[in-house]
């Protein structure tokens, strides 16, 4: 009896310890903490970067415990608009050479490197993809970083104008396609509108809130709109007899990445 209590009570604490130590690695998001000999201990954390002009580079890294069979390690960088900021991979190096590539210490299989930020950056959630190249030649994302940058400009809120709804009255027969639009500006840039939308009330009054989006991206046949990038939002909806008759309203609104709101526009819509 007493064999078998010793025996439990080294188990417990055997599991206790393997638990406690599992718990020390800082991972961000580590997506495959081990590949074959190559094991990840952690990456670089940070939550938001503000540009600061007399230090405008930030240093990127990613520490192993294991890095045998590894190649080389770079990064991509992702911008909120999901454009890569970074023409080729940006290599990482474990070579010490503090001034160059903000590696402190060579050899201590911490990979590190530095990219220049500029304030003319969009503001927002930046991606970053950390990319193992092995031995063999083959590639692999083995972990990401999120963060928020912001260029330290002044955020100005976005106005909207010339609303349109083609037509704003009609019969509803049958179905009828309902072009909207609205004409979006922003002092920090049409990179700085994260969404335009519009929420309809109904001829009761009641709404259900949700945030139709509207689009920028020059697909008329989806959405109507004309020219990618002018900065004239649009999106199609449609009306038939199903829907209740009477005068609906269309508030527009544009938010930025800052979640600043812009001035709302309510436009009448008459369905008989």
């Amino acid at each position: 009896m007493k064999k078998k209590f010793y025996k439990y009570i080294t188990l417990f604490f055997s599991v206790i310890f393997l638990l406690l130590n599992g718990c020390e690695k800082d991972f961000n998001t580590v997506i495959d903490a081990q590949i074959d000999n190559i094991q990840v201990a952690s990456v670089t954390s940070f939550n938001k970067i503000i540009f600061n002009p007399s230090n405008p580079s930030i240093i990127f890294s990613i520490k192993f415990l294991s890095v045998k069979g590894l190649n080389n390690v770079a990064i991509n960088i992702f911008s909120p608009s999901n454009k890569i900021l970074n023409n080729v991979p940006l290599e990482l190096f474990d070579s010490g050479n503090l001034a160059d590539n903000g590696d402190t210490t060579a050899g201590d299989l911490a990979y590190s490197n530095k990219y220049l930020f500029s304030s003319n950056f969009e503001n927002g959630s930046y991606n970053v993809e950390y990319i193992i190249t092995l031995s063999d030649g083959s590639s692999k994302n083995i972990a990401s970083q999120h963060f928020v940058y912001d260029n330290g400009q002044n955020n100005i809120t976005p106005v909207i104008s010339n609303v349109i709804v083609d037509p704003d009255t009609l019969i509803a027969t049958g179905t009828v396609t309902i072009l909207t639009s609205v004409k979006v500006s922003d002092q920090n840039g049409l990179s700085d509108i994260e969404k335009v939308y519009f929420i309809v009330v109904k001829p009761d009054g009641s709404t259900n809130n949700t945030q139709i989006e509207m689009f920028d991206d020059g697909d008329a046949s989806a959405n109507g709109d004309k020219n990618a990038g002018d900065g004239i939002y649009s999106r199609l909806i449609q009306i038939n007899q199903n829907n209740i008759k009477g005068t609906y309203i269309l508030k527009f609104t544009a938010r930025d990445k800052a979640g600043a709101l812009s001035n709302t526009i309510s436009h009448n819509l008459l369905v008989k």
